[in-house]
């Protein structure tokens, strides 16, 4: 029997595994465990713990503290992936939807675990390379630290930016992972950040959680957005699915807008879907290092 046209659900265990890919490419989905999210909007109330112990003499009138509550409601994205393929393909997995999907699963999670960092760091699609209308980029508010010379010396100046804050996540553009592995120290030769494999696949800085994409300097952006790292506390990024991820067998028109009819060109598309929301509870809990001169 032919395939229909309809879209297929994909099993919960095949969702558990395209999130667990999400993390090969997302350094967002590294360092920031993500939270189911309902299709209701979720509101955030976030305040600043400020009290503190009071010493009050005998007889004396005890005071108190006012704590203001800043709402933020998770911001909405939908991430769609397409793919053409020849109609080939089509009778070749007939038998097995599933199998379908998995010949194009690792291209379609890979762009989604793009997608969120590019969201949330960059507010850039990372199909067109372009800004995002209606969304803020986290480097825009974080507190901004001009790179030198000494890789070293800049890992030190984001860490003093963060001096109120948790730092718990570490995210490198590639290249400047590749800077700091390259430092050796002078009395003996060795690495000084021996934790950089060759790879630049970065699990730990100085014991710090860290991940190295070329998200993180938004390497598809048209216009360069010259970041290098962005440092701290991860768990300030709020984020989760909205709903399930769908995949569906387009067979006929023109799905990507391409000009070009699926029928007429003996093609099929595979479209995956899914709907995301993130929020972003202070930027300032984060520094982004930035060349001289951005």
């Amino acid at each position: 029997m032919a395939n229909g046209t309809e879209k297929v659900t994909l099993p919960k265990s095949v969702v558990t595994e395209l999130l667990g890919k999400v993390k090969d490419t997302s350094t967002i989905a590294a360092l920031s465990p993500s939270t189911p999210q309902k299709f209701a909007d979720t509101t955030y109330l976030v305040f600043n713990p400020t009290a503190e112990a009071e010493v009050v003499a005998e007889g004396a009138k005890k005071t108190s503290y006012d704590i203001n509550t800043t709402p933020i409601v998770a911001k909405r994205a939908k991430i769609v992936t397409t793919t053409r393929v020849s109609d080939e393909l089509k009778w070749a997995d007939e038998d097995n939807r599933l199998e379908i999907v998995s010949n194009i699963i690792a291209d379609q999670t890979a762009a989604l675990g793009r997608a969120l960092d590019y969201i949330v760091y960059h507010a850039i699609n990372p199909k067109t390379g372009a800004a995002l209308d209606g969304y803020t980029a986290l480097t825009t508010g974080a507190t901004a630290v001009t790179a030198t010379n000494d890789p070293t010396a800049d890992i030190d100046a984001l860490t003093d930016a963060l001096i109120d804050y948790n730092i718990n996540g570490f995210a490198l553009s590639r290249r400047f992972a590749s800077e700091l592995r390259k430092i050796r120290v002078p009395s003996t030769g060795m690495r000084l950040y021996p934790e950089i494999p060759l790879s630049l696949n970065v699990g730990s800085v100085d014991g710090i959680a860290a991940a190295a994409s070329g998200t993180v300097n938004g390497r598809l952006a048209t216009t360069p957005t010259n970041v290098k790292a962005i440092m701290g506390d991860f768990g300030l990024i709020k984020w989760g699915m909205v709903r399930d991820m769908y995949s569906e067998l387009i067979e006929f028109g023109d799905p990507d807008n391409t000009g070009n009819d699926l029928k007429g060109s003996n093609q099929v598309a595979y479209r995956t879907e899914a709907v995301l929301a993130y929020a972003v509870l202070d930027p300032k809990g984060f520094a982004v290092l930035k060349t001289a001169g951005a």
